[in-house]
């Protein structure tokens, strides 16, 4: 039982499986902190805060890559903001954060923001939503799919997320809860990453005025670990 309850890693590399059991290989940055052996508190519920978690090991965008973890929102409906984005970068570098969604600026990127403050001027909807957005443009005149609606992510429950690349159809697919929220269909190694599949990968969440607190819980990461010169 403890070992579905830990953090499971799988790294496909040279076709051998490794598993590991820590968040501890996460770089944190700003207000993260490690809750348990499987959370992540990226922001506590308080003003003006803002965390991040790098995974160290560098994935290779060639071979398919599949996350599944869940995502804590906080209790703060009308009065929370501001939510949680995945940036896959070639560093660890966080961009802007708050409505920035921690992709903003960094170029090239690709940025998946869960979205729960409305934020007029970026185009945002009054509800919820999830898009993906590259090279740390974060309005939605550049998102590449979105903004899609979702329903109310800040009830202090897990919303279970499932991230799957699938490089042969140079899909990326993105699901909540059970059911497919965001799509992206493009050759990303090449046409964002400029042919270069070795990325690294990191969450963040913000507050400002209005705050919740916003965890990531880790389950489950299927990767092909790349290589990073010296």
């Amino acid at each position: 039982m403890h070992f579905f309850r830990s953090l499971l890693v799988v790294l496909l590399t040279a076709g051998t499986l490794f598993a590991q059991s820590s968040v501890e290989e996460f770089k944190l940055g700003g207000t993260a902190r490690i809750l348990d052996e499987d959370c992540i508190r990226l922001t506590p519920d308080v003003q003006f805060a803002s965390g991040s978690a790098w995974y160290e090991k560098p994935i290779d965008l060639s071979q398919s890559f599949e996350l599944t973890v869940c995502l804590v929102f906080g209790k703060r409906d009308e009065l929370g903001a501001d939510g949680i984005g995945f940036v896959f970068h070639p560093v660890m570098r966080t961009g802007y954060r708050g409505e920035g969604m921690g992709f903003a600026g960094l170029y090239p990127s690709l940025g998946i923001e869960f979205d729960t403050y409305q934020n007029y001027h970026l185009a945002d909807p009054p509800n919820d939503h999830v898009a993906i957005s590259v090279n740390g443009q974060p309005h939605h005149y550049a998102s590449v799919d979105g903004p899609n609606e979702l329903p109310n992510l800040e009830d202090g429950q897990k919303h279970l997320l499932w991230i799957y690349w699938n490089p042969i159809e140079k899909q990326l697919q993105v699901h909540l809860d059970g059911k497919q929220v965001a799509n992206l269909n493009e050759d990303i190694v090449e046409d964002v990453f400029r042919g270069n599949p070795t990325v690294f990968w990191g969450v963040t969440a913000a507050t400002g005025r209005k705050m919740n607190y916003h965890d990531i819980c880790i389950k489950k990461l299927v990767f092909a670990q790349a290589e990073v010169p010296d």
